[in-house]
């Protein structure tokens, strides 16, 4: 799961909501408005697996040669700390600049542990390892782009989305739903295929995800 560290926007404004939607929701309860802000916001970090903006992040994983942190993009690593089998932090590393770390995939936060034995001074052979490492690094969309105007589009169209939710005026259909097949009288129309995303699944919820998706990294691939 990933840990949304925020509890109010970061991103979005009433100036920029106004700026970057079509204008008729911008006198709504500021209340709802934050709420649909940082909803917005929080949707789009879990879509792309990272946040807005270059945060300080601390995780713990269990050690691997190979460690997937929590969050893509990520821009520097601070501390690395091993821990052993009683929760133990028994070395403690900085940086990158040493024999025992390397940033692998900065856009897909991958790192490499190369770990000397020798340090570990807990060490048995049936323990040659650490337990757990804990890490502490930055990460997040490079500083600027969560203010690009594909992304306060569909930040703003999401948010958009949410205030309608809450005030029940809907969009598109009741509920946001995802309308495929519509009739009237002697008119009938079947729109392309939705599909799921973290937005809903309507085609509004597939335009911000559209508008997202430059920035999401698939790490799996990668390993």
């Amino acid at each position: 799961m990933l840990f949304y560290p925020y509890n109010s926007p970061i991103i979005l404004t009433d100036a920029l909501f106004s700026a970057y939607s079509d204008g008729s929701l911008t006198g709504t309860v500021s209340g709802i408005k934050d709420a649909a802000y940082w909803m917005a916001e929080e949707k789009a970090s879990t879509d792309i697996s990272t946040l807005l903006l270059p945060t300080i992040i601390t995780g713990t994983y269990p050690y691997s040669p190979r460690i997937i942190l929590d969050h893509t993009w990520v821009h520097t690593i601070y501390t690395t700390s091993f821990i052993d089998f009683e929760e133990n932090i028994y070395y403690t590393i900085t940086g990158t600049a040493n024999t025992y770390l390397s940033l692998y995939d900065d856009e897909r936060g991958l790192v490499d542990l190369a770990y000397a034995v020798g340090n570990c001074h807990c060490h048995t052979h049936a323990n040659p390892y650490p337990y757990k490492v804990q890490m502490a690094y930055q990460a997040g969309l490079p500083s600027g782009t969560s203010y690009r105007p594909d992304v306060l589009v569909g930040l703003a169209t999401y948010a958009s989305i949410i205030i309608n939710e809450l005030i029940g005026y809907g969009n598109e259909a009741p509920g946001d739903i995802g309308v495929q097949e519509f009739s009237n009288q002697q008119y009938k129309e079947k729109r392309v295929q939705l599909i799921n995303t973290v937005f809903g699944n309507s085609p509004k919820a597939m335009f911000v995800q559209r508008n997202l998706k430059r920035f999401i990294r698939h790490r799996y691939v990668s390993l």
